[in-house]
């Protein structure tokens, strides 16, 4: 009998032991569901999508992101010298048709990324160029387009990217103190920057003033209209509640936003870093980076309302990283998790699992009965 009872017993342990490494067997690194996530939105030879959400929507936002997050994982996309052609066949319909500042950088800094160095033939580079240096403004600061006089700091940051991506210099016509002082026209009292002269500040003009200041050569410690107002610019979208578990720890996008942004967030943590590194809180925001990665995809994504479905994308999980770079706490993407999606073999196996201990168990009464 006390065998029986024995048997029964050890049976019973080794299948609850099977069941519960079911998840030790499929769990895998935090870095691992991310690259997986990033190739889950290729479009392969032609870019990647922001997110399944779009569908199979080709961004070329996304495509640079995507490239950026494989390259410094040391892994390639799929077909990439299909990839680097269609790169090339996109840039040249933008100059054959409407030309998109935005799309053009993030085309060219995709084939930066593939190639290290972006290799376009010279008649291709020459006309974007001459594009660019029809951007530029009297005043200074470049417009959106050539055809228009409108000048912003967006305009002025994508433009001044784009010559450095084809190795060209920003001072092929005027002083580059022309275009800082335009820059610094920007400063309002708070510190910010708004997007030209006579606007409010907002985050994402005054990231794009001190970049173009520090693209432009300059020391943002040195030459920013009031460094210490800047700095508690950014430092002034900082959750510092520990009550407020949503945001603790990230940087809201502006003074009536609810949640922190993944890139609000960058944006504070990347001029924070460059001009007062220590006044960073480095724990709540790596904490906070990592609580932000979506269980279901291994992508990263911002906080929603209520029970609104979340959505990982390309953008947010780039910006998640970067942060992570920022710190030197990219490491932390190699803990072991166990965002396991839902799969039916799985879930045929551990039903089929608990069945069968169910069956053997009755079996095993029912010999201890006879």
């Amino acid at each position: 009998m006390k065998s029986k009872y024995l048997n029964l017993i050890v049976i019973v342990l080794v299948l609850i032991f099977l069941l519960s490494a079911i998840p030790a067997v499929l769990g895998k690194s935090r870095k691992s569901y991310l690259i997986d996530f990033v190739y889950s939105n290729e479009i392969e030879g032609y870019g990647f999508s922001n997110s399944k959400d779009n569908g199979e929507t080709l961004s070329f936002e996304a495509t640079a992101y995507a490239l950026q997050i494989l390259d410094s994982s040391g892994r390639n996309p799929h077909d990439a010298s299909l990839l680097k052609e269609n790169l090339k066949e996109n840039i040249t319909e933008i100059l054959n048709e409407e030309v998109l500042i935005y799309d053009l950088y993030f085309l060219l800094k995709s084939l930066e990324i593939l190639e290290e160095e972006v290799s376009i033939d010279t008649a291709l580079k020459n006309r974007i160029f001459e594009y660019l240096n029809q951007t530029e403004q009297v005043g200074g600061g470049f417009s959106i387009s050539n055809t228009s006089t409108s000048v912003s700091l967006s305009s002025t940051y994508f433009v001044i990217q784009i010559y450095s991506l084809i190795n060209e210099s920003v001072t092929i016509h005027k002083d580059i103190t022309l275009h800082k002082n335009w820059v610094l026209s920007c400063n309002n009292t708070d510190g910010g920057y708004g997007g030209n002269s006579s606007l409010s500040s907002t985050l994402l003009s005054t990231y794009y003033a001190a970049s173009i200041l520090t693209d432009l050569g300059f020391s943002l410690v040195d030459d920013l209209v009031n460094v210490s107002q800047t700095l508690d610019y950014f430092k002034s979208f900082y959750v510092n509640n520990t009550g407020d578990i949503n945001n603790y720890g990230g940087y809201l996008p502006d003074d009536l936003a609810i949640f922190a942004l993944l890139s609000s967030t960058f944006y504070c943590v990347n001029k924070i870093d460059l001009i007062e590194p220590q006044d960073l809180n480095k724990g709540p925001t790596v904490n906070w980076v990592i609580d932000h990665q979506n269980l279901i995809d291994g992508g990263f994504v911002d906080t929603t309302y209520g029970d609104e479905e979340k959505f990982s994308s390309i953008v947010s999980s780039y910006f998640a990283f970067e942060i992570l770079n920022i710190f030197n706490s990219l490491s932390v993407l190699n803990e072991d998790v166990w965002m396991v999606e839902f799969n039916y073999w799985i879930l045929i196996a551990v039903l089929g699992s608990i069945g069968f201990t169910i069956f053997l168990i009755y079996v095993i009464w029912r010999k201890r009965r006879v």
